[in-house]
């Protein structure tokens, strides 16, 4: 098991590092990819928090109403 010396905000800065090293160092994929593929990750991003906060609403106001379905 190896053991990391940095802090897991030295670390995760580390992988982001690594993924737009991955971009950047593929000739095959444009900037103009690299760019719509994060934004692509930032909405997938938002999304999925979107549809977690929408369930958690209707978690609690079924909760709220003391009712099933």
């Amino acid at each position: 098991m190896i053991i990391s010396d940095k802090t897991y905000s030295e670390q995760r800065k580390d992988r982001m590092q690594n993924a737009i090293d991955d971009y950047l160092n593929d000739d095959r994929v444009s900037v103009q990819q690299t760019y719509e593929e994060m934004l692509s990750g930032i909405d997938d991003v938002i999304e999925y928090h979107k549809n977690a906060y929408c369930r958690a609403i209707s978690l609690r106001d079924l909760m709220v109403r003391g009712e099933s379905k």
